[in-house]
């Protein structure tokens, strides 16, 4: 989840993004190791990018902000 919100927010401009997230992400990275926490990050953010080729943008970006209100802003 991490990767595709963080691909979704420097894609859709929110206007913030909840630093908790970040830092679990940050302690899930150092437990899991680098090799599997890059690839989930890519994971993530290759799942953005396959949402958006199949729904408008602009839509997409809303959806994400209403499903994770607890994460981003618009």
């Amino acid at each position: 989840m991490h990767g595709l919100l963080r691909r979704a927010s420097a894609i859709c401009g929110y206007s913030a993004y909840n630093p908790a997230i970040v830092e679990r992400a940050r302690s899930c990275f150092e437990v899991v190791g680098s090799r599997e926490g890059a690839r989930q990050m890519y994971a993530g953010a290759s799942e953005y990018d396959r949402m958006e080729a199949v729904r408008n943008r602009d839509a997409l970006c809303l959806s994400l902000a209403s499903k994770f209100p607890m994460v981003v802003r618009p």
